[in-house]
């Protein structure tokens, strides 16, 4: 009974799988998005640029389910918070998911990062990805950042005066910056709600398109080490060992064609020095 039921459900799955592609193509396309050759050599590595995409969507969707309780006041911040925690459906669960993925996602896209640069995987002509991931790690810090003051409570509050402060010491630019976070004279309601808008708004807007842009270099350049640009690497390098042995070649060829040359005009007047001497 319990065979019969797995083999239909799987015939069931398998004739919506063809249905879908059939009609939109879709699973090619995930196929070809998902499919990414990597190294063998060091290849889990090369998950975490996946993981990390992973955890900042699940930023995305458990910040989004957060905001149905949340209200971004000075007054009602905390209790809010507090009502997510305690009060609402799988509140703990959702705001545990955020809070902890937050954490991990500092650590698995500087562990990212790194692989990168020892790799060596910043190199021509994947400099522009490079740059374009430096910003995306500098977007998910302001993330991070942002988002510590939200609970309103005095952990999030002295980090951000903190915070506010060391960035008061950038050059040129410090005292905008602390007016445009602060939005007064101290962390008040205007920093909250400053904080919020940038947290949920701006910084998300400023993440998806450079995400879409690291995507799209990534499979135009491969990741660095795959076995296709091993292989026409190789294949380039095994075809100017060919040329410039073939260059040798005719190189040896004409020396000897020159030397034989000489030895011959040698022998010859060699040979007509003996017979006007003999005569």
């Amino acid at each position: 009974m319990i065979g019969r039921l797995r083999s239909q459900t799987m015939e069931w799955g398998k004739s919506l799988i063809d249905w879908t592609e059939d009609r939109t193509g879709a699973v090619t396309l995930m196929e070809h998005f998902l499919y990414e050759p990597v190294p063998k050599r060091g290849a889990w590595l090369y998950t975490l640029g996946s993981a990390t995409l992973f955890l900042i969507t699940l930023q995305f969707l458990t910040g989004i389910l957060l905001l149905f309780y949340y209200v971004p006041t000075t007054d009602h911040a905390w209790n809010s918070v507090y009502y997510i925690m305690n009060g609402a459906y799988f509140g703990v669960l959702i705001r545990g998911i955020h809070y902890w993925s937050a954490n991990f996602l500092l650590a698995v896209i500087g562990l990212h990062m790194a692989r990168t640069f020892f790799s060596g995987s910043y190199k021509a002509p994947r400099e522009l990805n490079w740059i374009v991931g430096v910003i995306l790690l500098l977007l998910v810090v302001g993330l991070a950042f942002t988002g510590y003051l939200l609970r309103w409570d005095q952990d999030g509050f002295w980090a951000s005066v903190v915070g506010v402060k060391i960035g008061s010491w950038t050059p040129l630019l410090g005292p905008y910056i602390v007016q445009f976070l602060i939005g007064g004279d101290v962390v008040g309601p205007a920093t909250l709600a400053r904080f919020f808008a940038i947290h949920v708004w701006l910084l998300p807007a400023a993440i998806a398109p450079f995400i879409g842009i690291h995507l799209y270099l990534l499979r135009r350049h491969g990741e660095f080490g795959s076995e296709f640009e091993y292989t026409d690497r190789i294949a380039k390098l095994h075809e100017r060992q060919r040329q410039e042995s073939y260059s040798q070649l005719e190189l040896e060829e004409d020396d000897y064609d020159e030397a034989y040359d000489g030895e011959s005009l040698r022998s010859e007047d060699d040979d007509r020095d003996r017979r006007d001497g003999g005569g």
